[in-house]
C-alpha cells in the first residue's frame, strides 16, 4: 500500500507541474497540428475543445514538446488520423501527450510510437482503432498514465495484435488506465505485450476481453504487475515466459480466463513471487492444470503466498 501511495503522489506531483506551465501556442478546433509542432518545437501546444486532423504523414512531435487538450475530459479534444500507414503520432525524447482522444477509421500500424526515445509521458489519452494502439521500442523512462486503448487489431486475422507493445526498453511505468480487446480469442487482439525489457511496473491497470493472454511478458527482468484487474482473457491472464527473471505479481484479480489464471516458465533458474492475488473461475477451455498459477517446468522457483483460488488450485506444475 505504501508503494502504491508513493506512486500516486509522484504522478500527481508531475501532473501538477505540467498543468501549471502556460501554453506557448494554443489552437482552435480544426487547427493545423503539423504546422504547430514545426512552429513551436520544444514548447507546450494546447488544443481547445474540438476536432483536429493529422495525416497522411505522421505527426512527429519534436523533443521536449507537449501537446495537451484543454477539455474537461479526453473526449473533448479528438484528433483523427488519416492515411498514415506506419504511425499517427511519433514521439521524440522528453515529450508529453495529455488529455485527448486519438482515433482512426483507416487503420494504421501504430496510434502512438516512441522509437529509441526517453523521458516520455503518455497521460490520459483514449486511443481507438489502430492495429497497435501504443508502441515503445528501445525506450527508457517512459510513463503511461491513465490511458485507454481499445478497438485495436484486425478482426478475424488470427494474429494476436497487442493494444500496448513494449520491447527492448527499461524503466517503464503503466499506471491505471484500461486496455480493451475484441473478445476474439484464443489468439485475438487487445493484450499488453512486453519483450526483452527490464524494470517495467504495471500498477492499477485493467485488461479486459483480450483475445490472447491479457499481460504477456517475454524475457522481462525485474518486472511487476500489481493492483491490476484482468477479466475474460482469451488465453492466460498473466503469461510470463522465456527467461523472465525476478517477476512479482501482487494483489491482482484474474477472472474468466480461457486458460489458467497465470503461467510462469521456470526454465533456466528463473524466479517469481505471486502474492495476495485472486484467481476466480479460470480454465474455461480446460487449458492448464489449475485455476491459479501454472508453473511451466515445475514449481521450483515460484513462491506462492496469500493467493486465493476458486475453484481451488493456486499453484501447480504445468508441462
Amino acid at each position: 500500500m505504501k508503494q502504491r501511495i508513493s506512486a500516486v503522489l509522484f504522478a500527481i506531483g508531475l501532473a501538477g507541474a505540467a498543468q501549471a506551465s502556460a501554453c506557448d501556442l494554443t489552437l482552435d478546433s480544426g487547427g493545423d497540428l503539423a504546422a504547430a509542432v514545426t512552429a513551436a518545437p520544444g514548447k507546450k501546444i494546447c488544443l481547445r475543445p474540438g476536432a483536429y486532423v493529422t495525416g497522411p504523414a505522421p505527426l512527429e512531435v519534436p523533443s521536449g514538446t507537449t501537446i495537451e487538450g484543454l477539455g474537461a475530459s479526453m473526449a473533448d479534444v479528438v484528433i483523427s488520423a488519416h492515411g498514415s500507414p506506419q504511425k499517427a503520432i511519433g514521439l521524440g525524447s522528453g515529450t508529453m501527450l495529455h488529455n485527448f482522444t486519438l482515433s482512426t477509421g483507416a487503420g494504421g500500424n501504430f496510434g502512438v510510437l516512441a522509437y529509441h526515445q526517453d523521458r516520455i509521458i503518455i497521460w490520459s489519452l483514449d486511443i481507438v482503432g489502430f492495429q497497435i494502439s501504443t508502441g515503445v521500442v528501445g525506450g527508457k523512462g517512459v510513463d503511461i498514465w491513465d490511458t485507454f486503448m481499445r478497438a485495436n487489431g484486425i478482426a478475424g486475422n488470427n494474429v494476436a495484435e497487442p493494444n500496448l507493445w513494449i520491447t527492448d526498453s527499461r524503466d517503464v511505468t503503466i499506471l491505471y488506465g484500461q486496455l480493451t480487446g475484441r473478445k476474439d480469442g484464443p489468439g485475438g487482439d487487445g493484450e499488453m505485450a512486453i519483450y526483452n525489457s527490464s524494470n517495467v511496473m504495471i500498477d492499477g491497470a485493467r485488461v479486459i476481453d483480450s483475445g490472447a493472454s491479457a499481460i504477456y511478458l517475454v524475457n522481462c527482468v525485474d518486472c511487476t504487475i500489481k493492483n491490476s484487474v484482468i477479466e475474460r482473457p482469451g488465453e492466460w491472464g498473466i503469461d510470463v515466459v522465456q527467461g523472465s527473471q525476478r517477476f512479482l505479481a501482487e494483489n491482482n484479480a484474474v477472472s474468466g480466463a480461457n486458460y489458467g489464471g497465470a503461467v510462469f516458465e521456470t526454465s533456466g533458474g528463473t524466479t517469481a513471487t505471486f502474492r495476495s492475488n485472486r484467481f476466480i473461475q479460470n480454465r474455461r477451455l480446460g487449458v492448464g492444470n489449475c485455476n491459479g498459477i501454472n508453473a511451466k517446468g515445475g514449481v521450483a522457483g515460484v513462491l506462492s503466498t496469500g493467493n486465493i483460488s476458486f475453484p481451488s488450485g493456486d499453484l501447480c506444475a504445468f508441462p
